[in-house]
């Protein structure tokens, strides 16, 4: 009988130090996943520099997350967001899809790099999409089928985000080799609401995408918006990036 109680001793020495070492361990790995996955999806290295997570109040945050730049652009990265904070609705944790009741990113920083094949964000974008196509996440998030609970082996974890909020953001304009063309705006404040809402879920390619979209076309009203404030680099950029493209920069600043 002792030996039976040792025996289950030990056992249950084992099990609760396993559970102590998930639950310490649960901020570094979803650190991991969040790595791998992003990396997937904008076909660069996306990083994390940390991790909290509070299961008991559904509360999440992330900080340093930076996302490369395509090649062919500056080694700077095309994004490099500030504190997110994610708060959870923690009925819905075991189930799918998992709702989001909010997100927020706070002074986001956005380096939109003008070049002669199209701009960093272009490229990225462009990234997202091959992959949300090959993996099935279709062009239009609304014509998603809802996720069926038949098939539980290939079912994929979906989300539905009532509220995404990015805010306080920073947008540096350049265009590799134009005198003059670095020079910062204000990165007008994105509200995102109903996420998924509509589809059973949207994945999270469909996620990235749908966000990414809306960081580029802020990005780009922003940068529009620096014309004035540029002067005479649109004439330089019609003379030292050839074709097409010059002539798309050189409107983008408005000269």
């Amino acid at each position: 009988m002792r030996k039976l109680l040792i025996i289950g001793g030990v056992v249950l020495t084992v099990v609760v130090g396993a559970v102590v070492f998930l639950f310490s361990s649960l901020d570094g790995i979803v650190k991991k996943i969040i790595e791998e996955a992003g990396t997937q999806v904008a076909g660069v290295k996306v990083s994390v520099g940390g991790v909290k997570i509070s299961l008991s109040e559904g509360k999440a945050s992330i900080s340093g997350l930076s996302v490369a730049n395509p090649p062919g652009f500056s080694s700077d990265p095309a994004f490099k967001l500030g504190e997110i904070s994610v708060t959870l609705d923690t009925g819905s944790i075991n189930k799918n899809p998992v709702v989001v009741k909010e997100v927020v990113v706070a002074s986001p920083a956005v380096a939109y790099e003008l070049g002669s094949g199209g701009s960093n964000l272009d490229a990225l974008q462009k990234n997202v999409q091959a992959f949300t196509a090959k993996h099935g996440g279709g062009k239009s998030e609304a014509k998603a089928e809802p996720a069926k609970s038949t098939d539980a082996k290939s079912e994929e974890k979906k989300l539905v985000i009532d509220r995404l909020a990015i805010t306080g953001g920073q947008v540096k304009l350049a265009a590799g080799g134009i005198p003059g063309a670095a020079t910062t705006a204000k990165l007008g404040d994105i509200v995102l609401t109903g996420i998924g809402k509509d589809s059973g879920g949207a994945s999270s390619a469909q996620v990235a995408q749908k966000v990414l979209d809306a960081l580029v076309n802020g990005a780009v009203k922003s940068a529009t918006s620096l014309g004035n404030v540029l002067g005479n680099v649109g004439d330089k950029a019609k003379e030292l990036v050839p074709g097409d493209a010059g002539s798309a920069i050189k409107g983008l600043l408005g000269k």
